[in-house]
């Protein structure tokens, strides 16, 4: 059960962003294929978010499904504005084909300040909840000490947040520090679900014991794990099972890299700083994007916030 939500889910979440058009773009045939492998093997849980750009996918999926209505749904919306939510809650409708979004939750949150900034969007996300379209209501964070405050407030359902062992990403804290948030908020009733348990692809190289770490965790509902093959599926379920995983010989144990292209080249407007949450991306001396692969946490939006389209993963 995801707290008190009412959502009984699979121990895996799907984590979307990995299959879409920010990191391995699959074809929209490859990825609702993933995505109906991952059903047939017993996940019925998908985090998903506006960014993303991927609901297409995950639409194609459930039409293809015959248990559609019992797949659960997590998107989420970096809206500040009741009418910037009220739309991203209707793209979301139209584009997945349903009338009620199981949770939406307010993306990255990283203090109570940047909360409160986007407090229109909080009203009206809660209001569509009173209404029946959206089942919970919660946040995303890679913070410690927003787990902690939101475990104290009545209106959040849902808190999404990151957990790995040596606590990659994790903005003002440690691993410990984070466990102890997610006690709290587990207390007070909310649903948690963790993501980066591979720290972004950082922690490849150690995949087996960064899952089993992940798995043996008693405090997260679910583990949000983005997958973009068979074999990476095949592979994250059949070690929460604790089933052989042949396919993992076939996943590259290497780590994940940003590349800045030279055509065309940075043309130093600084919007992949702006983005960055985690304070990875800066201006060097002669104005051009530099990465911090210390301080990054893979999530990808650097390269959709470049409008040049200079960077991307490999």
């Amino acid at each position: 059960m995801l707290g008190h939500s009412g959502y009984r889910v699979s121990r895996i979440c799907f984590g979307s962003l990995t299959m879409g058009p920010l990191c391995a773009a699959l074809s929209l045939e490859e990825g609702a294929a993933l995505l109906n492998e991952a059903f047939a093997l017993g996940i019925n849980f998908i985090d998903t978010a506006e960014q993303y750009a991927n609901y297409p996918y995950i639409r194609k999926a459930l039409d293809a499904y015959s248990d559609a209505d019992k797949v659960v749904i997590a998107t989420k919306t970096f809206a500040e504005t009741d009418i910037q939510a009220s739309w991203a809650i209707e793209d979301a409708r139209m584009a997945l084909r349903r009338d009620k979004i199981d949770i939406f939750l307010l993306h990255e949150i990283r203090n109570e300040a940047d909360f409160a900034q986007r407090a229109g969007a909080w009203k009206l996300l809660n209001s569509m909840k009173n209404v029946g379209v959206i089942g919970a209501v919660g946040l995303s964070t890679h913070s410690a000490a927003v787990v902690s405050w939101a475990a104290q407030r009545e209106d959040i359902d849902i808190i999404h947040c990151m957990l790995n062992k040596p606590g990659i990403g994790i903005l003002d804290g440690d691993c410990q520090s984070m466990l102890t948030a997610i006690r709290m908020a587990k207390e007070a009733g909310k649903g948690v679900y963790t993501m980066k348990a591979l720290g972004g692809g950082a922690l490849m190289r150690q995949a087996r014991e960064a899952l089993d770490w992940a798995f043996s965790r008693p405090e997260p509902d679910a583990i949000a794990l983005g997958c973009k093959d068979m074999a990476e599926l095949h592979t994250n379920v059949n070690w929460l099972l604790g089933l052989p995983a042949p396919e993992a010989e076939q996943i590259k144990k290497l780590q994940r890299k940003i590349v800045f292209d030279k055509d065309p080249k940075c043309h130093g407007c600084g919007a992949c700083v702006k983005r960055c949450a985690s304070g990875a991306m800066h201006l060097d001396e002669n104005q051009q994007a530099s990465w911090d692969e210390s301080k990054c946490v893979y999530c990808g939006y650097c390269i959709a916030a470049c409008p040049w389209f200079c960077l991307s993963f490999c």
